[in-house]
């Protein structure tokens, strides 16, 4: 079976890693980062920089908005 990427895979795929994202928007809730660190292909998992150097990693199908300084 054939899986379409996502729009919001594709965005994180161009993102470079230390480009400065404000939050991302998941079901409803939204999580403050710091900036973006990478995104896996085949595992769809993107990992973000928190504000206190935590690393957050989550299911990129599951991320609804992503906030990019400009």
């Amino acid at each position: 079976m054939e899986h379409k990427t996502s729009a919001m895979c594709q965005l994180l795929s161009t993102l470079n890693p230390g480009t400065k994202v404000n939050e991302i928007f998941m079901q409803g809730s939204s999580e403050q980062v710091a900036h973006f660190a990478s995104y896996d292909a085949r595992t769809r998992l993107a990992t973000f920089v928190q504000q206190d150097g935590d690393l957050l990693v989550v299911d990129a199908n599951r991320i609804d908005g992503v906030e990019l300084n400009t």
